[in-house]
């Protein structure tokens, strides 16, 4: 008896499961085609959502096309996070004919729009010449927007190029703030090249006990590169744990 009981119940957890899925995959295509009404009546927002729906296949199948078409309209309408993410289509060719200068437009009205992401891809395309002439001079000050907004990896990137004069004139008072900033926001890149300066005096005066914490805290951030200096210096890579006295 117990156990066609317990048969009948596991039955019925089956049948409540399939039940509960059937009618969340019914709620889901609802919402789906609320958004798609929304979004043919006109409205950004839904455009752009749509458009992420069919790029990820969402609750219906994966379409770069209709992607590109929704966030296109949406970026028509002002919606820079449809600018980014048609910039990027555009910069991958999905969806779309791969066309680098489109890409930069959407990037760069973006990025005057207030838009960080767009600026700091943009930034990065220009300083690294990928679809684009390399040109430190336009990347800097694209850098230095997304920096001073707080984000740790341009704060680096900002600090770097004061450091080596790249698109700014070279300042070690400035690569140092920056820097700093972006360590302290554990950017490990950023830890690695101030724990450098201060251990070899580079434009700071030397200071082996902050190189020494810079540097292990850049090896605990993934920057393997500074367990060569600390197995040279022999600082331990990683903190030993505290030992309560014995009684």
């Amino acid at each position: 008896m117990k156990k066609v009981l317990f048969v009948i119940f596991v039955q019925c957890l089956f049948f409540a499961g399939f039940a509960n899925a059937a009618e969340k995959m019914d709620m889901n295509k609802q919402a789906f085609m609320a958004v798609k009404v929304k979004a043919e009546k006109g409205e950004a927002n839904s455009q752009f959502a749509l458009g992420g729906m069919y790029y990820q296949g969402m609750v219906t199948t994966k379409d770069y096309v209709m992607a590109a078409n929704m966030y296109r309209k949406a970026a028509n309408q002002g919606h820079v996070k449809a600018m980014y993410n048609l910039a990027l289509m555009y910069h991958k060719g999905e969806g779309v004919a791969q066309s680098d200068s489109e890409a930069i437009a959407l990037f760069s009205k973006a990025a005057k729009s207030g838009d960080q992401k767009s600026a700091l891809h943009l930034a990065d395309l220009y300083y690294g010449g990928d679809g684009v002439e390399k040109d430190y001079k336009k990347a800097f000050p694209l850098y230095k927007q997304v920096a001073d907004a707080g984000y740790p990896l341009a704060q680096n990137k900002v600090g770097y190029m004061y450091k080596n004069g790249l698109g700014v004139q070279k300042d070690i008072e400035k690569a140092k703030e920056y820097l700093s900033k972006s360590a302290m926001q554990s950017c490990g890149e950023a830890q690695y090249l101030l724990g450098k300066m201060y251990l070899e005096g580079d434009g700071v005066q030397k200071d082996k006990k902050e190189a020494e914490d810079l540097l292990k805290d850049a090896y605990l951030n993934g920057k393997s590169e500074a367990k060569l200096i600390l197995d040279e210096e022999q600082w331990n890579a990683v903190p030993q744990e505290a030992t309560l006295p014995q009684e």
